[in-house]
């Protein structure tokens, strides 16, 4: 049994979720399983994300699952992370987006920063468009794209939040323990006890468009009693670009409206989560 997993988020991107799995692949830490949890991608890139999980299986001492759901032409990401939640056979799990690349002591920092009845809160360095385009898995293998030279060298402009891509020690340490603005809950990169999360029934499938989904669990997580704490500087992963955010005047009104109820009320259960679970997906596995 793994010591942790690690959930994936995906739809239609395996190219991104490929670096992943690579930066995955070199973990300092080797105990955790991984859950790729997918909305309803389609036939080709199922079989593309077939094939990269075949190809590195043998790289983890853990099988790969692959949880896939039909997508029903709507933001899905908040039901297929609660079936993997479900599935999830560990204790504590880390949730990040399938196009955020781990650095190589990521699950370490998570594992080894894990508090009681406490979320953790990471940030991530953002890549430009030049630089996505330019980056190779060799950069991922060899640890360069974790290297301001070689990101500048592919095109990535300089900028101070290079700071973030700092060794871990006291000094990022420090920087995440004097942040005084609230650790929110961040999708892209955060980490939760299962039972937490089950405790205010996962995430709140009534979001049917992207934004504001992440920050309302973690406000109906605080609503329960559930500390929070910053290491924005420490559990580090790269935002491979994919453009502007997915918002629609409708759906930002819509998500804005459910997260002031959950502050106003304070909401500590999702409205559709967990508990309302439809049980129509798949599960592959892909092993050694």
């Amino acid at each position: 049994m793994p010591s942790t997993t690690l959930i994936l988020t995906t739809h239609n991107s395996p190219r991104a979720l490929g670096f992943v799995l690579h930066g995955l692949a070199r973990q300092d830490f080797r105990d955790f399983a991984i859950l790729i949890a997918d909305d309803g991608s389609r036939d080709d890139n199922r079989a593309a994300v077939a094939t990269i999980c075949t190809a590195l299986a043998p790289r983890f001492e853990h099988p790969i699952r692959h949880v896939w759901q039909p997508h029903r032409g709507w933001y899905g990401k908040a039901s297929i992370v609660n079936k993997a939640i479900t599935l999830a056979q560990t204790d504590y799990l880390i949730l990040a987006d399938g196009d955020v690349v781990p650095r190589h002591d990521y699950i370490r920092t998570h594992w080894e920063l894990k508090r009681p009845n406490t979320f953790l809160a990471g940030g991530d360095f953002r890549l430009n468009d030049a630089a996505t385009k330019a980056l190779t898995f060799a950069d991922i293998d060899s640890g360069l794209a974790f290297t301001p030279q070689h990101l500048l060298s592919i095109g990535q402009t300089k900028t101070r939040k290079f700071i973030k891509l700092r060794p871990r020690n006291w000094f990022t340490e420090l920087f995440d323990r004097i942040n005084i603005s609230p650790a929110r809950w961040s999708g892209s990169n955060a980490s939760c006890w299962r039972d937490l999360l089950i405790k205010v029934n996962g995430f709140d499938e009534s979001f049917k468009s992207w934004g504001k989904d992440d920050t309302e669990l973690g406000t109906r997580l605080w609503n329960a009693g559930v500390k929070s704490r910053h290491v924005r500087h420490n559990a580090i992963c790269m935002h491979l670009y994919h453009g502007e955010g997915r918002f629609t005047p409708e759906g930002r009104a819509t998500n804005l409206g459910l997260l002031a109820e959950t502050q106003r009320t304070k909401r500590t259960q999702a409205r559709i989560g967990i508990q309302q679970i439809i049980n129509d997906y798949e599960v592959r596995t892909y092993s050694a």
